[in-house]
């Protein structure tokens, strides 16, 4: 007896110990995308992952133009080729053709935009000669009112988060009007490139703020101007040389050195936004593409003069168009999305070259576009209507 006992106790652990193993087996199979087929017997036939995220959330998603479920959702299907749709009361609807492969999960990641953009004034009083940073974060602008409640002379509006829920977020003035200096009778503001002080020309003087010490004393400083325009150059060519030495060395010879803004980093570091100024062809395969690599068509037939997107982590390369198409381009924060402007228009594209928007269009110069931090608003000048004064306005786009 003793012995069946033991017998009867080995092969019960025994199944039980089969079991766990066959479980946890088919548990990896179906997380790697394998799906249960019972057409042709139980089979398990490989399938990929299909993970559907929208911000803002819920949308609908559509696959093959049927609506199946709303994000955040993750589907499995057969490998193969599938048109998505993801939408939005309210929003412009995200698109794109997506191949789906075994055992891979494919995301869509879609950020959707706002179908009518809340326009909002940033200033009231006009905005005169507007200039904005570099780094995007702030403009600086100068005011003239006849309105006595308004103080003249020269602001700063910085595209931040950082004001307590529901303050309002507006322009402060950092130099009033004395009697030596009208800052509303300035030719220009420039920021320096790593946007820590602003240059102010007038017709026989220059003066330099900082803005990280607003309370320097200012002077004329004409006689300085070479080798603080010397000093400047100097900063940009080390932010150039910096942005370069994160990029693979297969992609720098097509970069344009003559400007930072030729050489964005998107803010996740992940991506680069970048001018070409030589043709030729990019390399294939610099880094062993990852398995859930985009499977959006390429361009690595670089031509100078158009504007690209290189993934670093997927080693992907997309024309995004040349200089008669796109006019100072900028990343947004989500490093997904490229704001630009074209011909009176503030257009958004992803970084792969689809789901190209409008997003505003109005008379607009497009060198005063930027955004908010959180990417939530963009600043432009424009009017409100035809023959309206000039003004900063945010136009919430999410």
């Amino acid at each position: 007896m003793p012995k069946a006992n033991h017998q009867k106790n080995f092969f019960f652990i025994a199944t039980i110990s089969l079991l766990i193993v066959t479980a946890t087996i088919l548990v990896s199979l179906l997380a790697r995308g394998y799906k249960l087929n019972i057409n042709n017997g139980i089979v398990l036939s490989p399938s990929g992952l299909l993970s559907l995220t929208s911000n803002p959330k819920p949308a609908s998603v559509f696959i093959n133009d049927r609506l199946v479920t709303a994000t955040d959702d993750t589907l499995n299907l057969p490998p193969g080729i599938y048109d998505i749709k993801i939408s939005k009361d309210g929003y412009l609807p995200w698109q794109k053709t997506l191949t789906v492969k075994k055992e891979v999960v494919s995301p869509t990641d879609a950020h959707l935009f706002r179908s009518a953009p809340i326009l909002e004034p940033l200033s009231l009083s006009g905005a005169i000669n507007p200039s904005v940073s570099p780094d995007k974060s702030k403009i600086a602008f100068a005011v003239a009112s006849a309105s006595a409640t308004t103080n003249n002379g020269l602001y700063l509006a910085e595209l931040n988060n950082s004001l307590p829920l529901g303050t309002r977020n507006t322009p402060k003035l950092i130099k009033p009007n004395t009697f030596f200096i009208d800052w509303t009778q300035a030719q220009s503001f420039t920021f320096s490139p790593d946007s820590s002080q602003i240059l102010v020309t007038f017709v026989n003087a220059n003066y330099l703020i900082d803005l990280t010490n607003l309370n320097k004393p200012l002077y004329d400083i004409t006689a300085q101007l070479p080798l603080i325009m010397e000093e400047w150059q100097q900063k940009e060519e080390e932010i150039i040389q910096t942005r370069l030495s994160s990029l693979p060395p297969q992609i720098i010879p097509f970069i344009s050195t003559q400007s930072a803004n030729h050489i964005q980093i998107s803010p996740d570091k992940d991506k680069i936004l970048y001018f070409a100024s030589t043709d030729g062809n990019l390399e294939t395969n610099i880094i062993t593409p990852p398995p859930s690599q985009s499977t959006q068509p390429q361009q690595r037939q670089i031509k100078s003069g158009f504007y690209y997107i290189y993934d670093i982590k997927q080693d992907t390369n997309f024309e995004i168009g040349d200089l008669s198409s796109i006019e100072t381009p900028f990343w947004l924060p989500n490093s997904q999305n490229i704001i630009f402007a074209q011909q009176e228009k503030i257009n958004v594209v992803e970084y792969d070259n689809t789901n190209k928007h409008t997003l505003f269009v109005n008379k607009l110069k497009s060198n005063i576009i930027a955004a908010w931090a959180d990417g939530a608003k963009l600043v432009t000048l424009t009017t409100a209507y035809s023959g309206a004064q000039d003004n900063l306005y945010t136009i919430v786009i999410k």
